[in-house]
């Protein structure tokens, strides 16, 4: 049986937190009209992904470790899983879904993913050579306008790293 949490968006007009049970409602009339590259947000999150933070960290796992799962069965290519994680473009950083980012921990390139939908925020990044990482996933949080990283998930992804890997 599944649980889920309810979902709370912030309103910056009304300075108020509001549930968005809408996060969980069945899409299955919007997937029978879905249009290759024109619909896509009616997956919501865009790509799709609606998963716990401990599933998260077992597809960061098998990423971390070039397609290989934390059970040792290789569940896609090391040359595909590579190929995810290598920056199409420098500007953006972003390979397929993954990007390179040298901003959350000081001295440290970082391969992850962030998303938000609904009011939630999460944050997957990891370290491939030196084998850890990091899952962070939020309710509710009241985010700055423009700015090119959540700062709530920032902090926390930096008090991990420094209270629980760094040595």
């Amino acid at each position: 049986m599944d649980i889920f949490v309810t979902l709370y968006e912030y309103d910056p007009a009304k300075h108020e937190f509001f549930p968005q049970p809408s996060a969980y409602n069945p899409r299955s009339l919007e997937i029978k009209n879905y249009t290759l590259g024109h619909s896509t947000p009616i997956f919501s999150p865009t790509g799709g992904m609606k998963i716990s933070a401990v599933d998260l960290a077992k597809y960061m796992g098998m990423h971390m470790n070039y397609g290989t799962g934390l059970n040792g069965k290789q569940i896609i290519k090391k040359r595909n899983s590579k190929i995810m994680q290598t920056p199409i473009t420098a500007e953006e950083g972003y390979g397929l879904a993954l990007r390179s980012i040298n901003t959350l921990i000081p001295n440290k390139v970082l391969i992850g993913h962030t998303g938000s939908a609904y009011g939630l925020y999460s944050a997957m990044f990891f370290d491939p050579k030196e084998k850890f990482g990091i899952v962070v996933i939020t309710n509710g949080c009241r985010i700055p306008e423009n700015v090119d990283f959540n700062p709530l998930l920032k902090d926390c992804i930096q008090l991990i790293y420094k209270e629980m890997i760094q040595q």
